[in-house]
């Protein structure tokens, strides 16, 4: 059975959707087979992977109109694609018995087919993110090193609690990471730090630096390796997944 693993923060702007691309293009490259799937409704990474015109999306299978669809990548690598309309999906499912469970119910026959499945979480703590929370066995949150961009993490790390106690004991934190990051500026050092400090067994010793390469990627339907094997973010994805691994 695969390890579903999400990737969230309370805040928008962290890097979610970027780390959730190169992890699993990462984890992928080491030869497990990951599928990724989108469930903000920027569907920014259907869109930073290639997919542009899915037919079938997570949103339509979670309301039950078509069997759950799986875009292949590259090897090892699929996409189940998102939709802007699972911003709607609180006043759509608000109502339902068990409607926390959702989405575990949909993956749970791709399970069989993949070593990991990485879910792209929405910034906030609706519906949609607590259905991640309820079928996720780690949570992997990337953070800015400086005060506002690690605002939302008492936020994620309280629900886990409530989580863990009500819907879903098996969650952990799988780890904290840092994105953006530029060892040059102090703020940068002082927060991690600090964090370090604050939880010494979350915090991962893998950063993710400021990359131009990182941002253009996506903007040709690539993940990092594919489209810069050799960058700063190629290499920084690369350690990040070696350490995931080991964890």
């Amino acid at each position: 059975m695969s390890k579903i693993l999400a990737i969230t923060n309370q805040k928008g702007g962290v890097g979610k959707t970027t780390s959730t691309a190169n992890i699993g293009a990462g984890l992928a490259r080491a030869g497990k087979r990951v599928i990724l799937v989108d469930l903000d409704p920027q569907t920014n990474l259907t869109k930073g992977l290639g997919i542009v015109a899915a037919e079938k999306n997570v949103y339509g299978a979670l309301l039950g109109e078509y069997e759950l669809e799986v875009y292949p990548l590259q090897k090892n690598l699929a996409l189940v694609a998102g939709s802007p309309a699972l911003s709607g999906f609180d006043k759509a499912k608000g109502d339902e018995v068990d409607r926390e469970f959702l989405l575990k119910e949909l993956l749970e026959p791709l399970r069989e087919q993949s070593d990991y499945i990485l879910l792209d979480c929405p910034p906030g703590l609706g519906l949609v993110t607590l259905n991640a929370y309820a079928c996720a066995q780690a949570l992997y949150i990337p953070l800015e090193a400086q005060m506002y961009g690690v605002d939302g993490l008492e936020k994620v790390l309280n629900l886990v609690k409530r989580m863990q106690r009500r819907l879903n004991p098996e969650l952990t934190i799988g780890g904290l990471f840092f994105t953006r990051y530029n060892k040059h500026k102090i703020l940068h050092r002082e927060t991690t730090e600090t964090l370090r400090g604050q939880y010494p067994d979350l915090l991962l010793k893998g950063v993710i630096r400021e990359s131009v390469a990182l941002g253009e990627a996506p903007h040709f339907g690539k993940d990092i390796f594919t489209y810069a094997s050799h960058s700063a973010g190629a290499a920084d994805y690369a350690e990040l997944v070696t350490e995931l691994l080991t964890r």
